[in-house]
């Protein structure tokens, strides 16, 4: 044994954020005992005994001595299983073993090990190969089945294992590096055409523009009128994801669990109006990310939105507008991506028919206050688009055509042509654009400009409510295609507009 000492390097995720851990290994005679040390949680901690019978197990011996591994840097805990491989490669190559080639130094060991020796799946590899730099590192080495999503990045050589024997193969240079892959974006299948009822038109014509410009969108409606139907819609009518928003999604998918596949769309999820506010924007004493992180670059459906409670949703507001969460705890700090699109829907009353021709409401004003309480305010301030559906008489109802297909096209094409605007500044839709750029980048004819002024004088709008409606009148201009916003556009998008008016501006079917 040359040898006594040997410092190699694994990986550890904080939330999606990674950072390299330099394990140190030394092996001295004395008692037999194995300790880690370096702020190690409980999971880290039991690999010792793991550790020992995988390298047993594999034909190895396991050195009857004292050995200490470090975790650095020491002031930052470590969690997981994820430095398993880097600990037995350590405890082979101090005790002469195997025989490390000089390029372990620039090599990340991932993996867990089970008891026969074989490597467990991972999770969270992608988020951790994306946050270490390729300039330290060039190859890293992990279990078989993670090959693919690391070779995904393009920045490492990788090299896949199922058994902790292979371990050799690669350090002697008897194995080949993977072959890069690529993500495949998965596109919803979608019907030529549908029939909707001409009272759910104006409905429809909101989930357009709330697709086309990433604009937050809530329905309020009698039940049976077809708000979920509306809202799963908005689903299939969202633009694919691009490459970046495609990695986004997978990195938080990885992180959740082991990828076995790189097939990605965008994500729609519904938490039940029963949802706490950890459940929803994350938390707990470990952190952990919520619906509004797992729904990042897709939906966010909150359905029976007067049920949730007004705390939990007066906590998304941070993220309805900046796009992200930061979830502070006595345990530390950690800041997700958020950037969903919420689409919510409620009745307009506790009964559901306030407001409805034909229909006998006996709820009061101050019951219907109550009732809508939860997301009124500052929360209500945040929706882009705010449309009533009221059901016309059954004889007057009449079923109309939708070319589905086609609409999707325009979609898609509004899209384009927003990615391409903004490309200099890192965003996709006209709904993500700060306040600092609106004025900038948004080009209006000089027809809106008045308009403008007399609905500020008007409405009393406020600055973000103001933005809303430019941001809102661009993707239409841009669904038509228009160099400049017209005043048509702007009417429409006016039209959108609660505004805080008691309802009289919302867009009534």
């Amino acid at each position: 044994m040359k040898n006594s000492w040997i410092c190699l390097t694994g990986a550890n995720l904080e939330g999606l954020e990674a950072y390299p851990v330099s394990v140190e290994i030394n092996l001295k005679r004395g008692l037999p005992r194995f300790t880690i040390t370096g702020l190690a949680a409980q999971s880290i901690r039991e690999s010792s005994e793991r550790v020992r019978i995988a390298l047993e197990n594999s034909g190895y011996s396991c050195p009857f001595q004292n050995i200490l591994v470090n975790l650095a840097p020491a002031g930052r805990k470590k969690e997981g299983t994820l430095l398993d491989l880097s600990i037995a490669c350590g405890i082979l190559a101090v005790s002469g073993q195997i025989f490390p080639s000089g390029k372990l130094k620039r090599t990340l060991l991932l993996g867990e090990l089970g008891l026969d020796g074989s490597l467990k799946p991972l999770r969270g590899v992608l988020p951790i190969l994306s946050g270490i730099s390729s300039e330290k590192y060039d190859t890293v080495i992990l279990p078989f089945q993670n090959r693919e999503e690391a070779a995904l990045l393009k920045k490492f050589n990788v090299f896949g294992i199922s058994q902790l024997k292979e371990l050799e193969d690669v350090l002697e240079n008897r194995k080949n590096p993977e072959l890069k892959s690529e993500i495949q974006i998965r596109n919803l299948p979608i019907a030529n055409g549908l029939e909707l009822y001409k009272d759910q038109m104006v409905a429809f014509r909101a989930v357009q523009i709330a697709v086309a410009g990433w604009h937050h969108l809530l329905f309020i409606g009698p039940p049976g009128i077809g708000k979920s139907l509306l809202a799963k819609m908005a689903g299939l009518l969202l633009p694919p994801p691009g490459e970046l928003e495609a990695l986004d999604i997978l990195k938080i998918q990885s992180a959740q669990s082991p990828l076995k596949e790189l097939i990605v769309e965008r994500p729609y999820r519904a938490p039940h109006h029963t949802a706490s506010d950890i459940s929803l924007v994350g938390g707990s004493r470990e952190l952990r990310m919520g619906e509004v992180t797992l729904a990042n670059r897709g939906i966010l459906f909150l359905d029976e939105l007067s049920e949730f409670k007004s705390g939990v949703l007066q906590a998304l507001r941070e993220p309805m507008e900046e796009g992200n969460i930061t979830i502070s705890r006595i345990s530390g700090s950690i800041t997700y991506p958020a950037n969903f699109l919420l689409v919510a829907a409620t009745n307009p009353c506790p009964c559901g028919y306030h407001g409805v021709k034909d229909e006998n409401c006996g709820c009061s004003p101050p019951k219907i206050k109550k009732y809508q309480s939860p997301y009124s305010g500052p929360f209500r301030d945040r929706i882009d688009l705010e449309v009533e559906i009221f059901p016309s008489k059954e004889k007057e109802r009449k079923r109309i055509y939708i070319p589905l297909k086609e609409y999707k096209t325009q979609i898609d094409k509004a899209s384009k042509i927003q990615k391409e605007r903004y490309a200099e500044i890192g965003i996709h839709f006209n709904g993500q654009l700060r306040g600092e750029f609106v004025n900038h980048l948004l080009r209006f004819n000089s027809g809106c400009e008045e308009i403008l002024k007399k609905e500020i004088l008007q409405r009393k709008l406020s600055i973000r409510k103001f933005n809303q409606i430019r941001k809102v009148a661009r993707t239409i201009a841009d669904l038509d295609e228009k160099e400049f916003v017209e005043e048509v556009h702007l009417l429409e998008a006016l039209n959108f507009q609660n505004a805080g008016n008691n309802g009289e501006n919302r867009a009534i079917a």
